[in-house]
């Protein structure tokens, strides 16, 4: 069967500076932005196929980072039968709400740490569609988080084809809001909030247009907002809410 990679990367964050690293995958060596979105139509196979991806994570900053890969949201799947790997530690299954590897990373300024990573869904093909999104956090020598994190989607779904990744065209700004959020979509969408603990705290129905969302009743911190169309699709942005 022929396998098949579809990527969509989201133009408004391409360009953005996380200052302390960056990821890039790693047969391209393409930079990846944050928001975006790996879309797959194969599971379960082998280790150089694409639905096997693998990334790099270099320091960008003049001092030492530790990096951690987080949980941040799991759709239509507990976290079994998916590989993490990072930094020399991989384990098979992941748990919302946890951070990979237990004891962060250390990369060196101007090092990249690349052997051996990778985002493996390793459910059967055919499978029901599923989603996994992570995210990518540098720390300082203290435990302290800093530079800005980059979150990733890792979408499966053996039905999605290239005419229906319309998604792409979504726009959501201001992504620091204090008490409203513009939406710009060419359809009518489902957008869920979540907490960095994978709690869903906030649900809106979307019209396609201009959209406003009130975002007044949310606590001050980041979300991420995971948009559906009537399809299934799916396309995830994270915000901070002030």
């Amino acid at each position: 069967m022929k396998r098949k990679l579809l990527i969509l990367s989201f133009i408004f964050a391409s360009f953005v500076s996380f200052a302390q690293f960056e990821v890039r995958e790693t047969s391209t060596d393409n930079l990846v932005s944050d928001g975006q979105i790996l879309n797959f139509t194969e599971a379960g196979c082998g280790y150089p196929e694409p639905c096997n991806w693998k990334f790099k994570v270099t320091n960008t900053s003049s001092q030492d980072i530790y990096m951690r890969i987080f949980v941040d949201n799991l759709n239509n799947t507990d976290g079994s039968d998916f590989q993490l790997c990072f930094a020399g530690v991989c384990l098979n299954s992941v748990t919302l709400g946890s951070g990979y590897p237990s004891n962060a990373a250390m990369i060196a300024p101007g090092a990249t740490n690349v052997a051996g990573n990778n985002f493996w869904n390793q459910n059967a093909l055919g499978s029901p569609a599923m989603s996994w999104t992570f995210r990518f956090q540098a720390f300082d020598a203290g435990g302290n988080e800093i530079g800005t994190p980059l979150s990733v989607t890792y979408n499966y779904d053996e039905n999605l084809s290239v005419e229906e990744s319309e998604l792409s065209k979504i726009e959501i700004f201001p992504t620091v809001a204090s008490n409203e959020l513009t939406v710009l979509s060419n359809e009518n969408l489902t957008a869920t909030f979540y907490n960095l603990l994978g709690k869903r705290v906030k649900q809106v129905a979307i019209e396609s247009g201009e959209v406003k969302i009130d975002v007044s009743d949310l606590a001050s911190q980041s979300y991420i907002v995971q948009f559906v169309n009537a399809e299934g699709n799916l396309i995830t942005k994270r915000i901070v809410k002030e």
